[in-house]
């Protein structure tokens, strides 16, 4: 039977899914799957058939800094103009492009209380095979500024925390889960600010965990309520963790330059 193609504009994971259902009896689940992602990626250097130019990120390289290099390309600017698509391409060639190596045959084993074991140890739970729960997990937030070697061209790469960082209060720092992390992210160097949609009144509850974690109170922001997104632009954050979809898709929208980080996803 022939291999599908993916159709303009089909998600990745719903063209993955039909793929596999279509060749599985031929090839076998994890063969076809291989089959299938790489098939997914095809057009990654292509838009309407006309041939894309693609940065490949260099070794080690993080997420923040390869998008930076290939968002300032003179290449790239000429091939997308506007900075939100420009931004996007260069963020889905990174993901695809370590995706790639988590489609490799041979595997090395993850530390199963690694973030990155404990991931693929979930994915496999919901019946997902070795190499399409390392595929969904590589490309998500594993722990900061660590790189994942697995073998010498298979990495999982970190986020990287360059220039100043921002972290949502209620239902984010305010958890345990989220003072485990901003400790991390301090003790790693990261500068580390609160910027919450509380009214500077009150204070009292933030001001009492910023101290507990190691947050100047210089550091904490209020919006009085309003959406982050616009304080954020002023004072200069590069990334912001948040738990709130409607805060992400805003920040996103007007200032796609900030990457955003969905709490709920971060592994720690």
């Amino acid at each position: 039977m022939p291999i599908p193609s993916r159709k303009k504009g089909e998600p990745e994971q719903d063209f993955i899914s039909r793929c596999i259902s279509s060749i599985i009896d031929e090839y076998g689940q994890e063969q076809a799957a291989a089959i299938c992602y790489t098939k997914s990626t095809e057009k990654m250097s292509k838009t309407d058939q006309e041939e894309l130019f693609v940065i490949q990120p260099r070794k080690s390289e993080g997420r923040g800094s390869y998008i930076t290099r290939c968002s300032n390309n003179s290449k790239m600017k000429n091939q997308f103009p506007n900075m939100k698509e420009r931004l996007g391409f260069c963020l889905n060639s990174f993901n695809a492009y370590y995706k790639y190596w988590s489609r490799l045959e041979e595997f090395a084993e993850v530390p199963e209380d690694s973030a990155l074991g404990m991931c693929i140890a979930k994915e496999k739970s919901k019946g997902f095979t070795y190499q399409e729960a390392y595929a969904r997990c590589a490309t998500k937030s594993v722990s900061p500024n660590v790189t994942v070697v697995l073998e010498e061209d298979l990495i999982v790469e970190p986020v990287m925390f360059e220039g100043p960082t921002s972290i949502d209060f209620d239902d984010t720092l305010s958890t345990d889960r989220g003072q485990t992390l901003a400790k991390k992210l301090i003790a790693d160097g990261v500068d580390l600010h609160i910027v919450t949609r509380r009214r500077s009144d009150e204070n009292a509850a933030v001001e009492k965990i910023a101290e507990l974690v190691g947050i100047p109170k210089n550091k904490i922001h209020y919006t009085e309520g309003k959406l982050k997104w616009s304080l954020l632009k002023r004072l200069g954050i590069t990334k912001h963790i948040d738990n709130n979809s409607k805060e992400i898709d805003a920040i996103k929208e007007n200032v796609p330059e900030i990457e955003t980080i969905k709490f709920s996803e971060f592994f720690l």
